[in-house]
């Protein structure tokens, strides 16, 4: 048999290649064809919709822009975090404070958000059974705040609630006033001192840190940390907020714990270690008698409170109770006052009406309760002012454990959250008319009647308002007056004054200042 050349083998081979990469193309472009349809229809499906949301809501709700199909408002997310209260205050008035929601892929519920304080006093008070701090809050927040008063429900939120209120009474805000707030004043005032003789530009927030968590430990556990004498800033300050950042971003973050055990646990996780150690040496410390017996501390009422079995509460038990007021008690009242001298010193008109008022009230020497609560309405319309426009907690969340249908008509199914911002609804118009944004004091001078706690829902309201209400204004006042009265706080980093993501609401580069003597003339 004659056999092929070689010329006449390579075409053969060249034939039979050519007609199996035909096949082969042939078998592709149906599979290729047939996943691009079926992926055009799933984004068709989830044009507006992250995958594996496990709540649905059933009716259509105004959405941020650049929703993304199968990611649904993640993107928003991401390029808003660094300015995130800004942007919900935004919107709101892109839709004309009707509600919005931003839906993310692997979320347990959808967030809707709402900016009317009828709806806001319908989720705290009227339907306070339905909307609870619920699993998607506290499943973000357990490893900070445990079980605490911040992160409970039910019988276990009103044993903590029950007992706190015994020691935020008239007779202690008065003891409160003329002995912790005063001696611990005169502390700051020394160190303001050194800072005012030398010239040395400082954080001012991290002294009001300091200030406010010697006073509330002193009041609420009994303890003197006198923190205010450190060198450098307290460890447990450190990691204290660094675990609250965490936290805040988990609610922003899909499959946030897949990415903490990826990335960053370790750090996170001796954060809580510190954060942890500190509250179980005040308990220690508590236990072994520093404290004189029978002291009706916050701490001392808690060693009361039972467990969920009626036993006495366990050490680290009582450290979520700890951890939970020392936020209320540090955290919120220092931010407060950190963005009051920020506005201060941005708006020296109302300064000077200040020192007007301290000069004409005060004959150089601290304020008392009474004249705080009955002689300084500037100085009180001051602090409301900037707690408006800069609230301590600047994002509230509620989650529904059955179906209700909110005042404007917005159904809310089980399961899903209902979020609403006190820092946006302090810059809306419709609430605070055509001056919303802008730092007017005198505005709590000329109401006719003072908001209602749903217009300025800054200490919550309804059955969980705060309550250390009084004592944050209280020691807010006292504070800001004494500082005011001894000092001119002069602010050196104004253009890089913003917030961080937070639970509550701090300055990302602090407050640097330089600080001179009340008496000092030299042009500012």
């Amino acid at each position: 048999m004659k056999e092929f050349s070689t010329k006449e083998k390579e075409d053969k081979n060249s034939m039979t290649s050519n007609n199996s990469n035909s096949s082969s193309s042939n078998a592709i472009f149906p599979i290729i064809a047939g996943a691009t349809a079926i992926t055009a229809i799933l984004a068709y499906i989830y044009r507006e919709d992250p995958i594996f949301e496990q709540v649905k809501l059933k009716q259509k709700l105004n959405r941020a822009p650049g929703v993304v199909p199968f990611l649904g408002d993640l993107v928003f997310s991401i390029m808003n975090r660094h300015r995130i209260h800004d942007r919900i205050s935004e919107m709101f008035e892109i839709t004309n404070n009707e509600p919005f929601v931003l839906k993310f892929p692997f979320f347990e519920a959808p967030l809707v958000f709402v900016n009317d304080p009828k709806v806001v006093e319908h989720v705290l008070k009227t339907k306070f059974g339905v909307y609870e701090k619920g699993p998607f809050f506290r499943n973000r927040a357990s490893d900070v705040l445990g079980h605490g008063i911040f992160n409970s429900d039910g019988q276990h939120w009103k044993d903590q609630r029950k007992i706190a209120a015994n020691i935020f009474n008239v007779k202690n805000f008065k003891e409160f006033v003329s002995d912790v707030f005063t001696n611990e004043m005169k502390n700051f005032s020394v160190v303001l001192s050194v800072y005012a003789k030398s010239g040395e530009i400082f954080d001012l927030q991290e002294l009001f840190f300091r200030f406010t968590l010697d006073s509330f430990t002193k009041i609420g556990f009994g303890i003197d940390l006198n923190s205010m004498t450190a060198t450098s800033r307290v460890p447990f300050a450190v990691a204290f907020d660094s675990v609250q950042t965490k936290v805040f971003l988990r609610f922003l973050t899909p499959l946030w714990q897949t990415q903490e055990a990826l990335f960053g646990a370790k750090k996170h996780t001796d954060n809580i270690k510190i954060i942890r150690d500190f509250g179980l040496d005040i308990i220690k410390r508590k236990r072994q008698g520093e404290v004189p017996e029978g002291n009706n501390d916050l701490l001392s009422l808690l060693l009361k409170v039972p467990d969920e079995n009626g036993n006495p509460p366990s050490d680290e038990l009582l450290v979520d109770y700890v951890m939970n007021f020392l936020i209320a008690g540090r955290d919120t009242t220092a931010q407060a006052l950190s963005w009051t001298f920020y506005l201060l010193h941005t708006n020296p008109n109302v300064f000077i009406e200040l020192q007007k008022e301290i000069g004409a009230v005060l004959d150089g020497a601290a304020p008392t309760y009474d004249q705080i609560k009955n002689a300084m309405p500037y100085a009180n319309a001051v602090f409301h002012e900037s707690l408006r426009l800069y609230p301590s907690v600047p994002l509230e969340i509620k989650q529904a454990n059955t179906d209700d249908t909110l005042p404007d008509g917005t159904f809310i199914p089980n399961g899903a959250t209902v979020s609403w911002s006190p820092y946006a609804m302090g810059r809306t118009e419709a609430i605070w008319g055509p001056t919303a944004k802008e730092f007017k004091p005198e505005r709590w001078l000329q109401m006719e009647r003072q908001p209602s706690p749903f217009d300025y829902p800054v200490f919550n309201a309804g059955p969980r308002v705060c309550l250390g209400k009084n004592m944050a204004e209280l020691e807010g006042v006292f504070v800001m007056v004494e500082v005011a009265r001894q000092f001119r706080i002069e602010v050196v980093n104004t253009d890089q004054v913003t917030y961080a993501n937070s639970l509550t609401l701090p300055m990302i580069n602090g407050l640097r200042v330089r600080c001179f003597p009340s008496s000092d003339k030299r042009e500012k």
